[in-house]
């Protein structure tokens, strides 16, 4: 099936242009490329930035949630890592930031593309970004050129991919850098799923296509979950899910990496409903890997200035819940 989230995935081009406005007052990128070693505490509380032209309000209902936050950053191909760079300073003074290497929407891809990209963004954003996602709803189908190919066809390109994921993993490791894997939640393993074929079962993909030792050093694993016009009939058991992909990445921490919607205008009672669904989460779930997350797709746009009815709905959400320690 086609995934529709990405129908919700708009990329704005005069983000290169409102960003750039930055650059003057903004310091230069290091040169060394050692990552900052920064302590992220938990439980995290994310928001998923697709547009930063309006970066100051942006900053501002930031500053006015009532825990610190977990900032995800779509980085569009076409914009540079320079030209992001002063923005990211600036987020980075107010949240955590997690970097998306590349979003879902943008495949299919080579490995030579995803290599240089990571290369560029890693290099190029020292010491602004505390996690970098280096694979976003990985076991989607819309990632690969022929969704519906034969099984070898299908096997072919997925191990293509997770090739990628490795290359991804080792530019990363090589700067001292921590890695998040973000798998699309496509089956209940109750019977009911959205994948069109076995292979790109979340459950199996992630111990098919990727090596043991990217598996191991991944700090982050979190789903992706659209269940709303989108993957939907689902019947998640989250205590199981999550438990389960704790023993797929044994050594990362666990939790959603990616909720929202397919379109803006889904009815307000269906997005607040999940708003407040799978924030509380984190005072819920008893997994002791489990550290939240949910990262809203459309934070940006439903959430800025801080005085629209979403971000009112967030902190609220929000603010009786455990503060990160």
């Amino acid at each position: 099936m086609t995934h529709l989230a990405t129908a919700a995935k708009t990329f704005l081009a005069p983000l290169a242009v409102s960003i750039a406005l930055y650059a003057a007052s903004a310091p230069l990128a290091p040169a060394a490329h050692a990552q900052a070693a920064t302590t992220i505490k938990a439980p995290i509380y994310g928001v998923t930035l697709d547009d930063l032209s309006n970066l100051n309000a942006i900053i501002t209902s930031l500053t006015k949630l009532p825990h610190k936050p977990m900032v995800r950053v779509v980085f569009d191909p076409g914009t540079s890592a320079a030209e992001y760079y002063p923005a990211l300073v600036k987020l980075h003074t107010v949240a955590y930031v997690m970097g998306e290497i590349m979003d879902s929407y943008y495949f299919p891809t080579d490995i030579n593309t995803y290599t240089a990209r990571t290369k560029e963004l890693v290099y190029g954003l020292n010491g602004t970004v505390d996690v970098w996602e280096i694979a976003n709803e990985i076991n989607g189908e819309w990632l690969r050129k022929n969704p519906n190919g034969s099984k070898a066809t299908v096997n072919a390109q997925e191990t293509a991919i997770g090739q990628m994921v490795a290359a991804a993993n080792s530019i990363v490791k090589g700067v001292g850098g921590k890695t998040a894997i973000t798998l699309y939640y496509n089956d209940d393993s109750k019977g009911t799923n959205c994948w069109a074929k076995p292979q790109d079962y979340w459950k199996t993909w992630p111990t098919t296509f990727l090596s043991a030792s990217v598996r191991q050093s991944t700090d982050y694993a979190f789903f992706s979950y659209y269940p709303y016009q989108d993957c939907s009939g689902l019947s998640p058991s989250w205590e199981a899910d999550f438990s389960a992909l704790g023993n797929i990445f044994p050594n990362a921490k666990i939790g959603f990496g990616e909720i929202g919607t397919s379109s803006l205008n889904a009815p307000v009672s269906v997005q607040t409903n999940l708003i407040k669904t799978y924030y509380p989460m984190v005072n819920t779930i008893k997994n002791p890997k489990f550290v939240g997350g949910v990262f809203w797709w459309n934070y940006a746009e439903q959430m800025v200035p801080y005085t629209k009815s979403y971000w009112t709905t967030l902190r609220d959400t929000i603010a009786p819940l455990k503060a990160p320690q």
